[in-house]
């Protein structure tokens, strides 16, 4: 399961370096997250990506992706945007884990009420990162 865990990290730098300009570095777990974002996938391999953020690190999503000005940041645009970093993860990550077998992908979901991610165990793979804007968090769930 390393490989796993290598490909969906990469992924994740990836799409936030690329489409949030936006450079994460592992770090410890946020106390309080404000946003998930939550995606299915099916195929050779069944699970669910959850991306977990701050309220500070949404909207510095938004700022880099749209070129906005802090006070034009609406709660519509963290919802979009956060559904499709989860969107753009979850595509990525399956493409590199095998990009010769046919996956499906749910809707991304949205809450501003999320739960906090569940200890890493079998199956479940937690990830927790910062940047500039403050901290973020990752689960992975493989059924």
């Amino acid at each position: 399961m390393a490989n796993v865990k290598e490909i969906l990290t990469e992924s994740i730098f990836e799409v936030f370096e690329r489409m949030f300009f936006i450079f994460l570095e592992p770090g410890g777990r946020a106390a309080v997250h404000d946003y998930e974002a939550a995606i299915r996938f099916d195929g050779p391999r069944r699970g669910a990506i959850r991306i977990l953020f701050t309220r500070a690190v949404a909207r510095l999503m938004v700022r880099n992706m749209l070129g906005l000005g802090n006070g034009d940041v609406t709660e519509q645009h963290v919802e979009d945007c956060v559904k499709e970093a989860a969107n753009m993860v979850c595509g990525n990550f399956l493409v590199n884990l095998d990009a010769s077998k046919r996956f499906t992908m749910s809707l991304p979901a949205f809450s501003a009420r999320p739960g906090q991610p569940a200890a890493a165990s079998g199956g479940v793979y937690a990830f927790d990162f910062e940047c500039e804007g403050g901290k973020m968090g990752v689960v992975l769930t493989l059924e």
